[in-house]
This record gives C-alpha cells, sequence and structure tokens, in this order.
C-alpha cells in the first residue's frame, strides 16, 4: 500500500493525490490590549518580565510552545473533507424545527 495514505478522521485509505491536506496554525493573539501612555508610564517593565520569566519556569518545553504557535498537518479522504468544510470546528449546529 505504498501508493496510499491513511485519513486521519476515519483511517480510511486514500490514494496519493486523492486526498486533501488540511494545515492549522494556532497562534497567540498578536494584538496588544489597548492602553494608554500614562498606563505604559506607570508599568514596572522589569517585574512584568521576571512574572513572565518566573511562570514560564514551572512549564514544560511543549506547555511552552502551546502558548505561542503550534502547526498541525492532518490529510483527509474526499468524504471527511466534505464534512470538514461544512463543519470545521465540529461546533453543535443550530437545529430548529421549521412549518411546513
Amino acid at each position: 500500500m505504498e501508493n496510499y495514505i491513511t485519513c486521519a478522521v476515519c483511517e480510511r485509505p486514500v490514494e496519493i493525490g486523492a486526498g486533501y491536506v488540511v494545515r492549522m496554525d494556532i497562534m497567540a493573539d498578536p494584538e496588544l490590549p489597548p492602553m494608554t501612555g500614562e498606563q505604559i508610564a506607570q508599568g514596572n517593565l522589569n517585574a512584568a518580565i521576571a512574572a513572565v520569566i518566573e511562570e514560564a519556569r514551572n512549564l514544560s518545553a511543549e506547555d511552552l510552545q502551546d502558548g505561542v504557535h503550534r502547526r498541525f498537518q492532518y490529510r483527509l479522504c474526499p468524504a471527511c473533507h466534505k464534512r470538514f468544510l461544512a463543519n470545521p470546528l465540529e461546533l453543535p449546529r443550530d437545529s430548529r424545527i421549521g412549518n411546513n
């Protein structure tokens, strides 16, 4: 089966070139909270940096990486690709019963 990969969702074999690749980058929000010049001037940068370093000492390298950036790649068969596109985060759908 060297010409096949396995679908990450259903684990069925998929011929190479017939499936889909899903890539996800998850990263910390790069936006800074709004601050006034006065708030910045009153802040103690050295104390803030020391607090972050102290907090980081208690975390594993993987936990530190997860807090900044993580990249994933999955291969999907055509059926799972279609389901993924319909609801990529698998969030509950709002089901409403209509009047026919």
